[in-house]
């Protein structure tokens, strides 16, 4: 029902607390939908913004956490919201609830250290050609967007091509097995912290890609370890 993001922040971060019971429905200017609206209690536990109670369908507000973790509570008033909307049947006005509600707590956390995040290049024939699929680093809604890059390991057991844009433009590097690649350090560009999909290529000799044969090469996988910057 409610909803905070992102459910773990770097320190200083904006965290958002938001919660939407109209999803694809809108209030008809011609009805009082206020007279349907439930009551919002929105709490955090250790106090991280002053109790908000709000009587409406929809709300959003940010705030800036200062301790290691915060818990933050929607407690609803009821177990059903009715919801009138604009559509009729014949010259009945439809209306739809919103049922099974209940009081929800979501524990989001401070990032101290480093988070490591397994990303999968599937293998798939692109037409008659073998490739793998890049992968995107985690961010939003999970991870604050203020993460950066700051170690791509290959944890394969062959050497693999990986590849990552930054502002200065893509860099590919040939990673052995177990060997990992640092934005800034060894001829490694400094912006590749800030990339966002990760591509990693490999050659299979098993893999057929043709009009007869959809034999795709084995995935691939890489770590990629991230930190608050």
């Amino acid at each position: 029902m409610g909803r905070v993001t992102p459910l773990q922040y770097c320190p200083g971060d904006t965290v958002t607390a938001s919660y939407d019971l109209l999803m694809e429905e809108t209030c008809p200017a011609d009805v009082d939908c206020a007279a349907h609206f439930p009551t919002m209690v929105i709490t955090s536990a250790p106090e991280a913004f002053p109790p908000r109670t709000v009587r409406a369908y929809t709300d959003s507000f940010t705030f800036n956490p200062t301790a290691d973790n915060v818990a933050v509570t929607f407690d609803i008033d009821r177990d059903a919201v009715t919801i009138p909307t604009s559509r009729f049947d014949g010259s009945t006005r439809i209306f739809v609830q919103r049922t099974n509600l209940r009081d929800y707590t979501h524990n989001n956390s401070r990032i101290t250290g480093t988070v490591d995040s397994e990303l999968l290049h599937e293998g798939v024939c692109a037409g008659n050609t073998p490739v793998n699929l890049p992968a995107d680093l985690p961010g939003p809604p999970r991870l604050s967007p203020n993460m950066r890059l700051v170690e791509l390991c290959n944890t394969n057991g062959v050497p693999v091509v990986v590849e990552a844009s930054g502002t200065s433009g893509t860099f590919s590097a040939n990673l052995l097995p177990g060997r990992c690649l640092v934005p800034g350090a060894d001829g490694v560009p400094a912006d590749l912290a800030n990339a966002r999909t990760i591509g990693a290529n490999a050659p299979d000799l098993a893999a057929r890609c043709s009009a007869t044969m959809q034999q795709p090469p084995r995935p691939l996988r890489t770590v990629a370890r991230m930190a608050c910057r």
